[in-house]
Formats: structure tokens, sequence, C-alpha cells
């Protein structure tokens, strides 16, 4: 299994490469019901709200990490599932995918991990291994040495938040939970400061 620090490098080299093309197709492979698995019926019933109902609020922050998690082809096709299905024939999917699409970006950019560049220095400065053992423990819980403590209280918090962010939109982390992912990493930082 690759280091979290590797993934971290390679969704900033993502994070470069799609600036341009920002929403990737959607995969073959993947189901509306394999989709909805990684979202979650309490979110999903959110957005479904403000889709098709009479809900203008944005989406919640806990739910904006889980549909960001769950990914653009995921709500897509979740969207034109539902927007396809019988109690929906009536309405415009056009306009159905252009409330799925602005729902999506409103989310996407409460929850971007900030810019590409000052995320790499956010790497630069913490280095792989304890990005890697600060990233273990935020996903799967772990040990943090008292070095890598040090090293994270000094790239600072504003660092680790955008750097836990960061972790979310890593693929095999789906099936996390995100705002765990988002708490725990306060969490470390916190303990670290405290251990100073």
């Amino acid at each position: 299994m690759a280091k979290f620090s590797d993934h971290i490098i390679i969704l900033v080299a993502f994070f470069l490469a799609t600036t341009i093309a920002k929403k990737p197709n959607i995969p073959a492979l993947e189901t509306a019901y394999q989709c909805q698995t990684y979202f979650g019926q309490e979110c999903g019933v959110q957005v479904y709200d403000r889709i098709f109902g009479t809900n203008v609020s944005d989406l919640p922050i806990n739910c904006c990490y889980k549909l960001v998690q769950m990914g653009y082809p995921c709500h897509t096709r979740l969207t034109v599932s539902t927007g396809k299905s019988p109690n929906h024939v009536n309405e415009d999917l056009k306009v159905t995918l252009a409330k799925s699409d602005i729902i999506y970006d409103k989310c996407d950019e409460a929850t971007y991990p900030g810019n590409i560049l000052y995320l790499a220095s956010c790497i630069d400065k913490i280095g792989t291994d304890c990005g890697d053992e600060v990233s273990k423990y935020i996903v799967f819980d772990g040990n943090v040495s008292k070095q890598c403590c040090q090293k994270l209280v000094k790239t600072g918090q504003d660092c680790n938040d955008n750097l836990a962010k960061a972790l979310i939109r890593i693929p095999e982390l789906r099936n996390e939970d995100a705002t765990q992912i988002i708490e725990r990493g306060k969490k470390i930082f916190q303990q670290c400061q405290k251990s100073k």
C-alpha cells in the first residue's frame, strides 16, 4: 500500500491536471446503488430536497464533505437516475442537472483544500514520513511521534486542516466518514500543540 503522503502528492498533481477540465467523465462501472452507498441516506435526502424540493439553503457542511468524497461522477449518476425515475419523468433533466451542478460546485468550493502550491508547501514542511504518520492517525487512528507532532505544529493549523480536506478526496477513502477525518485532523493538531 502506498504511503498517504504519496497519495496527497498524487492528489496535488491530479488537481493541477484537472484545473482546466474540472469534472471527469462518469465511470461506467459504478452503479447508482454503489454511489448511494458512499453517500448515505441522510445526506441523500438533503440533496434531493434541494434538487427536487423547495429547500434553497446550502447543503450542510458534513453532507458537502460526503458529496465531494463520493465524487462528481457518482453525484451526477445519482441525479440522472433519480431524474429519470417515474416520479420525475415530467421534469426537465437539463434543469435538474444544472441544479445538481450548482450544489456540487458550492460543496466543492466549501470543502476545497486550498491552493495546490500551498498544499505542496504544506507537504514539504511536514515531510513524507511524518505526513504518512499523521495521515494514518487521521484515517485509521494510530500513533504520532513527538518529532512528527512538532513538525505538524510548525506547519500550522491551516496546513493541517487543508491536508485533512485533501485526504477526503482520495478515492480509496470513500468509505471513511469524511466528517470524522476532519475532526481527527483537528484533534491530532490540538494534541500535538499540548505535547510541545
